[in-house]
């Protein structure tokens, strides 16, 4: 028989962890202070990618639950989920181990870069095929089968699980940034992601330079231009110096760029935690998700696939 749940947070972690279990028939009621598109995870540039993450079993379960999930919506269009091909870049003088993830991802689609493809000041590249979630389009395609398999969605924000924890079966904690004082948690930190937006290309593929660092990301509505990592910043405002800088390195590498018209900018700010917390809080009815960091959506349905096995242990 079904649950009565509660989930605290609708952006990635809480809508995917949702969608799992409204596919085991439990009575899902999400509770958010907000909903898409007003919250961090449609800023998200959005691209499956293992990034800070644990390199170990779990971890990487993780992330390949979540390409499995994706792969297997690319030819529904609402979803607005592609398979992308991304081009990784290493400088002079940076040594990379081929990736572990790249075992469970179809024959060829990674390929190194011969020297005669690189340019000038790269010492190594690989290109590799990877979901491109649109989060303007997903976050909404999510709600809608969220919606239609009965999901309530509750504006509120939860002060305290207390507040939840006797009418509800399983309380499931997805509130990102909102964990830090829920669960007086000091090893929450925030993280400030800012970004550039231009005008959409017809052609373009996703490019990724961690050295410079620089990401570019082709969305059907714009081309996301990253990015910073500014750990303990928790104002979502952007800085006209950084995105000047930002959109120059884009320039330098893609002169042809010049020619788009900026839309704007946007920032984030990621929830990241050194150790994500997926667990179940002994002796009681609480199971968290959080701390993903900027791997929101390459962690979130392998995650929500590991919290839908916790709800499973309660009675």
């Amino acid at each position: 028989m079904g649950k009565k749940i509660a989930i605290i947070g609708a952006g990635i972690s809480g809508m995917s962890t949702a969608l799992l279990l409204t596919g085991k028939s439990h009575n899902i009621t999400i509770f958010a202070s907000a909903f898409s598109p007003g919250i961090t995870s449609n800023k998200a540039a959005a691209f499956w990618f293992p990034y800070h993450i644990r390199n170990d079993k779990r971890g990487i379960g993780w992330c390949r639950e979540s390409y499995h999930f994706y792969s297997s919506l690319i030819h529904e269009p609402s979803s607005g989920i592609s398979i992308q091909k991304l081009v990784k870049v290493l400088r002079h003088g940076v040594a990379e181990a081929e990736p572990v993830w790249i075992d469970f991802m179809p024959e060829g689609a990674m390929r190194i870069l011969p020297a005669t493809e690189l340019p000038d000041g790269i010492a190594k590249a690989y290109e590799v095929k990877v979901p491109l979630i649109e989060t303007q389009l997903f976050l909404p395609y999510l709600k809608t089968i969220l919606e239609t398999k009965g999901a309530v969605f509750i504006e509120r924000t939860i002060g305290h699980f207390s507040e939840l924890q006797h009418d509800y079966d399983c309380v499931i904690n997805c509130a990102a940034l909102g964990a830090k004082k829920l669960c007086n948690d000091a090893a929450l930190i925030p993280v400030r992601g800012q970004v550039g937006l231009l005008e959409p290309a017809e052609e373009m593929d996703i490019y990724l330079d961690n050295e410079k660092p620089l990401y570019i990301v082709p969305r059907k509505d714009a081309i996301i231009v990253g990015g910073t990592y500014e750990e303990h910043v928790d104002a979502a405002i952007t800085e006209p110096a950084t995105i000047e800088r930002l959109l120059g390195n884009a320039y330098e590498v893609f002169p042809a760029l010049r020619s788009k018209r900026v839309l704007g900018s946007w920032a984030g700010v990621r929830p990241y935690r050194q150790e994500v917390r997926v667990e179940r809080e002994a002796g009681t009815n609480i199971i968290h998700n959080y701390g993903h960091g900027g791997s929101g959506f390459t962690l979130a349905f392998g995650c929500a696939k590991e919290v839908a096995q916790l709800v499973d242990e309660i009675n």
